[in-house]
C-alpha cells in the first residue's frame, strides 16, 4: 500500500466564523489556571529585581500556551516600571538565520539607548545602521563573536540598571548554531544583574538528534536557570477556557465535546470552538499544521502513520504488523522515527498518536480507497481475535455490511453484560441501522428487529437518554402491532410506559398505553409480560389523577401481579409488586411493615441482579425512614443506592439520577450542605441526568447567598433544557434568591413560572407546590406590609390579591381518589414544614402577623435547620411588634447561631438587621449596638404624625408648631434618611426600626 505525500487535504475539514467573533490567544480572554508556574515565573522577576539574575526555559507542545503566559509575564513586567526586549526564532530551515531573536529584541530600542549602541560597535552585526566591523576570519572571528557576546551582556546589564531588565525569546527549537551559542553564553554569566531571561520552546520538537538537547542539558545544570514543562489544561480548566472564548455562550455539552478533542491544549480549544456549528472535522489552517509535522517524515514512517490512524487513537504492534504488510524490520524502523519526532508514542504493548486531532487528521486525509483497505485489514484481525466491537467497527468502515450487523449484535450483547449501556446502543443503533440493507438479517443474526428496538429502549433508559428510550419504545410498539402476538405487544406498552414515566410530563400517553396493554392481557393466561402490566396499573398514581382507582383496588392489581410473577417465575416482577404493597402499607400508616416490605424487594433484587427495582426499593426505604425521623439510616440508604449505581455502572440511569437528586435534596434540607453540593458533582452525565443533579443543590446557593454562581448555573439550564423538573426547581431556586435580594416583583415572576412549569408534570409534587406558594405568599407580604406603612391602597389590594392567587394552586387542593397518597405528599416532613411557613406567610399577607402560626412553623421544621432559622427569625419579628421582647431576644439569638453554623448569608444578613433595628445583642459578649437614628425627639415625633397620614398643617395642629415648622423638622428627617419624599422617609423608618 503506496503512502501518498500530505499535500491536498482529503479529509473533513472545516471553515466559518462564529458568531461570537473568537477571540486570540493573548487579546483579553482571561488567563486560564497556571497559577503555580506564574508564581515561580513572578518569583523570578522579583529576584532579578533586586539582583539575583536568573532564567527560565519554558517547554511544551505547540498550542499549549506558552507565548499566552509570557505575555502576561511581559506585561506583568512592565507593570513594574520594567525593561522588556521580545524576540522570536522563524522556522526558516536548518541553518537558520543567524541571531534572529536578538536582532529583533534590540532593533526596538530607541534614540535614548543609542549611546550604550554606539558604544559596542561589535553589535553592528546585529543591528542595521551601526557601523560594524571588518569581516574576519579563523581565530580572530571567534574573538570576534566572543567581543559580540560580551557586547551584548554588557549592554543586557546596562538597560538593566535599576529597574531590571526581561529578556523574553519564544521558539527555540528553531533556534540558529548562532543563537543557541548565545543563549548558552548569557544564561552561564547570569550573577549579580537585575536580569531575568525567559525563553520558550517546543518538547515535542526535540527529536533525539535536535542540537537543541545538549544545550538544554548544560544549561539546566546551572543553578541560575530553573525549568517548567507547561502541561495542557486539565479538563475543568479546557472548559473555563472554552466559555471565556465565547463568552458562556456554547452549550455545555458542546463544551465538553472541544475540552474532549482538544486534549487540553489552548490552540486546539480555539481553533475547534471558532468552526463550533460549521461541522465536525478539523479546522483547515489546524489540520494544515498538523499533517505539515508528518509530511516532513520518510515515505514509510507515513505510511505506518496512515495505517495507524485507522486503527484509533492505539494500535498493538502485532496489528500493525499485520495491516501495515511491512517487513518486521522496516516497521520498527518506521515507528522508531515516527516516535522520535513526537508523531507516535509508545503506549505498553503498542504505539498511540500524540495528539488525538492529529490521528483525527490523518484520518481525514485518507483516499477514500485507501481507507476501505485500511478497515478491511483491521477487521481481518479484529475476527481473528474474536473481538466483536473492533469487528463491527471496522467492518462498517470497510462496507462489510452482513460482518458489521451480526458483530455489532453480538458486540451490544457483549456490552450490556458488562453493564456498559450507553457502549451497547451505540451496536445497536448500527445494527437496526443496517437491518434494512441486509438481506435476511434475522438468519444472520439470530435474533428479531423488535427484539433489539426492545433491548435500545432498555440501555437508552440504563445510559440516562429516556427520549430516545421513549423513542425506541414507540417504534417497537408500532412493530409488534404488526407483527407479534398479543403478550409482545403488552409488554412493548409496558416498555414504553416505564421510560416515558422519568420525564414526568407524558401522563395521558402512560394511561391510554398501560390501559392498551390491560387490554390485551386481561383475559390471558399468567405470564411475564400480563404480571408486568399489573405491577404498573397498579402505580396508576405517579402519573395521572384522573384513574378513579381507590387504594383497595390498586392493592387488588398489585396482588394479582404478585400472584401471576410467582407463578410464572417473575422475580424481578415480584419485588416490583411487594415494592409497591409497601407504598400502601406507608399510605395507611403501618410503617413497620411498609419497611420489612421494603427490604424484602430489596433482599429479592439484589439476589437476581433487578438493578432498577433495586433502586426504586431503596428510595422508597428511605423516605419511610426519612417520615419516621430515621434520619441517619435515610441519608445512608440514599447514599448506597448512588453507590451502587455507580457499582453497577448505571449511575445515570433513572433510579441512579433520583437517588443522587434526593440524597443532595435530604442533605440540604438536614443542613449538611457541603454534603449536598458533593453529591451533586457530575462528570460526563447525559444531559437531562446532568440537568437534573446540577439543580438539585441551586436551593442550596440560593440559602448561602451565591448569588451569581447560582444565576450562570440557572442561566446555563434554562438555555439548554426543556426538562419539567429541572425548570420547575430552576424557577423555585430563582425566586428564592430574588427573595433575599428585596425583589419581590421577581420573585413572583419567577414562582409563577415554577407553578407553570409545576402544572406541567404528570407526578403529584405537594412539597414543590407548597414551596412556590410559601415564595410568592412571602413576596407579596413583603409587598403589602411597605404599602400599609405608606397607606398605599391600590398597591396593598394588588399584593394581597396577588399572594392569594398562589393559595388556589391546584395541587394543594386535590381530592385524589386515592386519599392515601395526598395524604402521605402531606405527611412529608418538608411539605408539613412548608405548609406550616404558607400559613404564617398569609397572615403576614393580611397584615396580623401571628406569632402562634410561626410558633407551629418553628416546630414542623425543628430537623430542617435553615428553614427552622427563617421561621424563627420571622417569629421574632411577629414578638417583637406584639411586645413580647424576652421570647424575641431568645428565638432571633438561636435563629443567629445556626445562620452561622450554616453559612446562610442572606439570613444572617436579616437577623442582624433586625436585631440591629431592635438595639438586641445576639451574644452576651456583644455590645448592645448603637441608636439606629439620631433624629431629635421632636423630629421623631413629626415622623411619626407623618406615618399615620396627617398632613404638615395637621402635624403643626397636633404639636402646636407652624406649619412651616413641621415642614423643615421633616425637610431634615429626610436628609438624615436619604429620602427624596415623604412616603420614602416613611417606609426607610420602618425598615430601620424607627417606627414600630
Amino acid at each position: 500500500m503506496a503512502a501518498p505525500r500530505f499535500g491536498k487535504l482529503t479529509g473533513p475539514v472545516t471553515l466559518g466564523v462564529p458568531p461570537w467573533g473568537v477571540p486570540r490567544l493573548g487579546s483579553g480572554v482571561p488567563l486560564v489556571g497556571r497559577r503555580a508556574e506564574l508564581d515561580r515565573l513572578h518569583a523570578a522577576l522579583t529576584a532579578a529585581g533586586t539582583g539575583q539574575a536568573g532564567a527560565v526555559l519554558i517547554s511544551g507542545d505547540a498550542g499549549v500556551g506558552k507565548s499566552r503566559l509570557l505575555a502576561e509575564l511581559v506585561e506583568h513586567a512592565r507593570s513594574r516600571g520594567m525593561a522588556v526586549l521580545t524576540g522570536r526564532c522563524l522556522d526558516v530551515g536548518e541553518v537558520g538565520l543567524p541571531y534572529l531573536p536578538f536582532v529583533e529584541a534590540l532593533s526596538g530600542l530607541d534614540e535614548e539607548h543609542a549611546q550604550s549602541l554606539r558604544q559596542r560597535p561589535v553589535l553592528g552585526r546585529l543591528l542595521p545602521g551601526l557601523a560594524a566591523p571588518d569581516g574576519r576570519t579563523g581565530a580572530d572571528q571567534a574573538m570576534e563573536q566572543l567581543r559580540l557576546f560580551d557586547a551584548v551582556h554588557g549592554l543586557l546589564g546596562e538597560l538593566a540598571g535599576e529597574r531590571g531588565l526581561l529578556l523574553a525569546l519564544e521558539d527555540l527549537h528553531w533556534a540558529d548554531a548562532s543563537t543557541r551559542d548565545l543563549v548558552r553564553f548569557l544564561l552561564s554569566r547570569l550573577d549579580a544583574q537585575r536580569v531575568l531571561v525567559l525563553a520558550t520552546y517546543r518538547a515535542e520538537d526535540l527529536h533525539r538528534r535536535h542540537p537543541l538537547r545538549p544545550v538544554l542539558a548544560e544549561l539546566s545544570r546551572l543553578s541560575t536557570v530553573d525549568r517548567i514543562e507547561l502541561a495542557p489544561f486539565d479538563e475543568a480548566e479546557a472548559g473555563a477556557f472554552v466559555s471565556a472564548l465565547t463568552d458562556g455562550a456554547l452549550p455545555e455539552q458542546a463544551v465538553r465535546g472541544i475540552v474532549e478533542r482538544s486534549e487540553g491544549n489552548a490552540f486546539f480549544c480555539e481553533e475547534l470552538t471558532a468552526v463550533y456549528g460549521a461541522g465536525g472535522g478539523v479546522p483547515t489552517g489546524l489540520a494544515e499544521l498538523l499533517l505539515a509535522r508528518v509530511e516532513r517524515l520518510s515515505q514509510p514512517a507515513r505510511r505506518v502513520i496512515r495505517v495507524a490512524a485507522g486503527a484509533g487513537r492505539s494500535v498493538a504492534h502485532t496489528t500493525l504488523h499485520a495491516v501495515s504488510g511491512l517487513p518486521e524490520a522496516e516497521l520498527e524502523e518506521a515507528l522508531q522515527e515516527s516516535v522520535q519526532h513526537n508523531v507516535l508514542v509508545s503506549d505498553r504493548d503498542g504505539y498511540a498518536f500524540r495528539h488525538a486531532l492529529l490521528r483525527e487528521t490523518v484520518y481525514g486525509d485518507l483516499l477514500p480507497g485507501e481507507r476501505v483497505r485500511v478497515h478491511a485489514g483491521y477487521a481481518r484481525v479484529a475476527e481473528a481475535e474474536g473481538a466483536s466491537a473492533a469487528l463491527a467497527h471496522h467492518s462498517m468502515r470497510s462496507h462489510d455490511l452482513p460482518t458489521a450487523l451480526v458483530a455489532s449484535v453480538r458486540a451490544a450483547n457483549q456490552a450490556s453484560e458488562m453493564r456498559a449501556p450507553s457502549e451497547a446502543l451505540r451496536h445497536l443503533e448500527q445494527a437496526l441501522q443496517l437491518w434494512d440493507v441486509v438481506p435476511d438479517p434475522e438468519l444472520l443474526t439470530g435474533s428479531a428487529e423488535l427484539s433489539l428496538l426492545w433491548t435500545a429502549s432498555v440501555m437508552a433508559s440504563a445510559a440516562g437518554e429516556p427520549e430516545r428510550a421513549a423513542a425506541y419504545a414507540r417504534t417497537a410498539v408500532a412493530k409488534a402491532d404488526a407483527t407479534a402476538a398479543p403478550e409482545s405487544r403488552a409488554y412493548a406498552r409496558h416498555q414504553l410506559a416505564t421510560t416515558l414515566l422519568p420525564l414526568n410530563v407524558y401522563g395521558s400517553e402512560v394511561s391510554t398505553v398501560v390501559d392498551e396493554a390491560w387490554e390485551l392481557v386481561r383475559d390471558r393466561p399468567p405470564s411475564a409480560a400480563r404480571a408486568k402490566v399489573l405491577a404498573l396499573r397498579a402505580r396508576v398514581w405517579v402519573w395521572t389523577a384522573e384513574h378513579g382507582l381507590t387504594v383497595d383496588e390498586l392493592r387488588v392489581c398489585a396482588e394479582a401481579a404478585l400472584a401471576d410473577a410467582r407463578r410464572v417465575g417473575a422475580s424481578a416482577v415480584e419485588a416490583d409488586a411487594t415494592i409497591t404493597l409497601a407504598v400502601f402499607a406507608e399510605w395507611e400508616g403501618r410503617t413497620g411493615e411498609a419497611i420489612q416490605l421494603c427490604q424484602r424487594a430489596i433482599r429479592r433484587a439484589v439476589g437476581i441482579g433487578a438493578y432498577q427495582v433495586e433502586y426504586r426499593a431503596r428510595l422508597n426505604m428511605s423516605i419511610n425512614l426519612f417520615f419516621q425521623d430515621r434520619i441517619a439510616e435515610s441519608v445512608a440508604e440514599l447514599e448506597l443506592a448512588c453507590r451502587r449505581a455507580g457499582e453497577i455502572g448505571l449511575p445515570w440511569a433513572d433510579g441512579g439520577v433520583r437517588a443522587r437528586c434526593g440524597l443532595a435534596w435530604v442533605r440540604f434540607l438536614i443542613g449538611d450542605w457541603a454534603g449536598a453540593r458533593a453529591a451533586a458533582q457530575v462528570t460526563e452525565a447525559p444531559p437531562l441526568a446532568a440537568a437534573r443533579v446540577r439543580a438539585s443543590t441551586l436551593c442550596v446557593l440560593a440559602a448561602q447567598g451565591e448569588f451569581e454562581q447560582l444565576d450562570a448555573t440557572v442561566r446555563g439550564l434554562e438555555e439548554h433544557s426543556r426538562d419539567a423538573l429541572t425548570r420547575t426547581t430552576t424557577a423555585i431556586a430563582a425566586a428564592e434568591a430574588a427573595l433575599w435580594r428585596n425583589e419581590p416583583e421577581r420573585a413572583v415572576e419567577r414562582a409563577r413560572e415554577a407553578m407553570n412549569w409545576l402544572a406541567a408534570q404528570a407526578r403529584m409534587e405537594v412539597p414543590n407546590a407548597l414551596w412556590i406558594a410559601c415564595i410568592g405568599v412571602s413576596a407579596m407580604a413583603d409587598v403589602a406590609e411597605r404599602a400599609r406603612r405608606r397607606r398605599d391602597h391600590a398597591t396593598l389590594d394588588r399584593a394581597v390579591s396577588a399572594g392569594e392567587q398562589f393559595l388556589t394552586m391546584p395541587q394543594l387542593h386535590s381530592h385524589w381518589p386515592t386519599d392515601g397518597h395526598l395524604s402521605f405528599e402531606q405527611r412529608a416532613p418538608e411539605a408539613r414544614a412548608m405548609k406550616a411557613r404558607v400559613a404564617a406567610e398569609t397572615s403576614r399577607l393580611h397584615g396580623h402577623d401571628e406569632p402562634a402560626l410561626w410558633q407551629v412553623a418553628v416546630h414542623e421544621s425543628q430537623r430542617m435547620p435553615y428553614w427552622r432559622a427563617l421561621a424563627q427569625w420571622r417569629l421574632a419579628t411577629a414578638l417583637l411588634a406584639r411586645g413580647d421582647r424576652p421570647q424575641a431576644v431568645q428565638v432571633l439569638r438561636q435563629a443567629h447561631d445556626t445562620a452561622v453554623d450554616l453559612g446562610t448569608e442572606p439570613l444572617r444578613a436579616a437577623i442582624t438587621a433586625l436585631a440591629k433595628r431592635a438595639r438586641i445583642t445576639l451574644s452576651e459578649q456583644e455590645a448592645p449596638p448603637e441608636p439606629p437614628s439620631t433624629l431629635t425627639p421632636r423630629e421623631r415625633s413629626v415622623l411619626e404624625l407623618v406615618a399615620n397620614g396627617l398632613t404638615n398643617r395637621q402635624v403643626g395642629a397636633q404639636l402646636y408648631i407652624s406649619e412651616k415648622t413641621a415642614s423643615v423638622h421633616l425637610s431634615r428627617v429626610m436628609a438624615k434618611l436619604g429620602a427624596s419624599s415623604r412616603t420614602e422617609a416613611v417606609s426607610l423608618a420602618y425598615d430601620r426600626g424607627l417606627l414600630s
